[in-house]
């Protein structure tokens, strides 16, 4: 049950590897297979993991260093689970993903992340990881200019916008799998 955007879900150990099963083929860690690679997209966080999650999750473990992050850059809080999809039906829990945030990012459960998507080492080049860029709104700020769009609790998969995307160069996709993203040309600032 989607508690709004202020709301969080705890995962447990063993979550978070079912969760990795779930995707055993296709790992959440290196898109979100709605928009392209490098693209930039919203996210809220879920959890924060510890080290030894991720080290006792083989699978993730070995699609991080697959994706060239150092084993020592893995440390307690610099992996996590975030949510792409509000709020309830089969899109919202299929459709998580792992992200890796660089130290210096001060990121915690509930807040709404600004994160780049990453791309599988298959396609020829070394893999890159869903990163975090930065916080675009910290949980339970009451002033906030983002939220679960569209504005309705009964609508499954829902999508998180911010009043400030479309003139930053956001764009609107819509179908199956709706989405705002920052296209990469976009972001190469």
């Amino acid at each position: 049950m989607c508690r709004g955007i202020t709301g969080t879900v705890r995962l447990s150990w063993a979550a978070f590897t079912l969760l990795i099963s779930a995707c055993s083929s296709s790992l959440p860690i290196h898109t979100d297979f709605a928009v392209p690679d490098d693209s930039l997209r919203l996210a809220q966080m879920l959890e924060l993991e510890k080290r030894d999650t991720v080290i006792k999750t083989k699978e993730v473990h070995e699609a991080i260093l697959a994706s060239g992050l150092a084993e020592s850059s893995i440390v307690d809080d610099s992996v996590g689970v975030a949510r792409i999809y509000c709020c309830g039906g089969v899109g919202e829990g299929s459709l998580t993903i792992i992200t890796y945030i660089p130290q210096g990012i001060d990121v915690q459960p509930g807040d709404i992340v600004e994160l780049k998507i990453g791309h599988s080492p298959e396609k020829g080049r070394a893999g890159a990881m869903n990163t975090i860029t930065r916080v675009v709104q910290r949980r339970g700020d009451k002033e906030g200019h983002c939220w679960w769009d569209p504005k309705d609790d009964r609508l499954w998969q829902r999508v998180l916008y911010c009043d400030w995307m479309q003139q930053e160069g956001w764009k609107k996709q819509g179908g199956m799998s709706p989405a705002w993203y920052r296209p990469p040309t976009a972001n190469a600032n």
